[in-house]
């Protein structure tokens, strides 16, 4: 969610995004309760914005939702492929990192906006970079992702983040073997810790509720590989099902 406010710190607006990536029947009542939440919360406007990879889904997402009978009608802002810019300027990728970031998987047959990925990335939040990375990945097609993973190989593209650089992204593998040969107890169980709390973070940032028992398991974990996966799920999945599902 971001807040924007005026130049005296007074809240303006408020900005629900959920990531949709297919129908679900259940939104157009949770939808409206998501937005009735943040404005009592945070007394000021509030605007849901649903990010959808597909046209398909866009449609249906911005069908208006009758909250009250010939009353209220709550209308969702979509973005999706057929409403997202072409982000193939450098310079431009630095200014709008998150809009460069949706492009891309949007736009991935233009190589071009591939290219202006790694200025994006650069110009992003360091705790968000990661986070961008596995969610490009995750859309792009085989072809795409692999012409991107080459791209950065061949920039020699640096994680700043050690969490990073150890754990999520392209320097995944790498961390893992270096935390096995650093054998370090204490080690281990900071970043396993700092794993948990990234896993929590997504979720959170995502709207997905987790049962009592799979949040003990998550907690309980201390397995780096399968917090991983779940790190990575967290980052497409619709529902907590598809984060622990296998």
């Amino acid at each position: 969610m971001t807040v924007l406010y005026d130049e005296e710190g007074a809240k303006k607006l408020a900005v629900i995004t959920e990531i949709q990536l297919r129908q679900d029947d259940d939104k157009p009542y949770t939808w409206p309760l998501y937005v009735a939440q943040v404005r009592e919360r945070l007394r000021c406007p509030v605007r849901l914005l649903v990010v959808c990879p597909t046209a398909q889904t866009a449609g249906w997402a911005r069908s208006p939702i009758e909250v009250e009978a010939g009353g209220m009608v709550l209308r969702p802002a979509v973005m999706s492929p057929d409403n997202v810019p072409v982000i193939d300027d450098v310079e431009r990728a630095r200014a709008l990192p998150e809009l460069a970031v949706l492009a891309a998987p949007a736009h991935q047959d233009n190589r071009k906006v591939l290219d202006c990925l790694q200025a994006a990335l650069d110009a992003s939040p360091e705790d968000r970079r990661a986070f961008y990375y596995d969610y490009v990945v995750a859309k792009l097609d085989a072809e795409a992702r692999r012409y991107w993973e080459d791209l950065m190989k061949t920039m020699e593209y640096e994680w700043q983040s050690d969490f990073a650089k150890k754990y999520v992204g392209i320097g995944l593998e790498k961390g893992r073997e270096e935390g096995r040969e650093e054998g370090r107890e204490e080690g281990r169980a900071e970043a396993l810790a700092k794993m948990v709390t990234a896993l929590e973070d997504v979720l959170e940032s995502r709207r997905i509720e987790l049962a009592g028992e799979q949040r003990q398991a998550v907690r309980a974990c201390d397995d780096p590989d399968q917090l991983a996966q779940w790190i990575v799920r967290a980052a497409t999945a619709a529902d907590a099902s598809e984060v622990f599902s296998g």
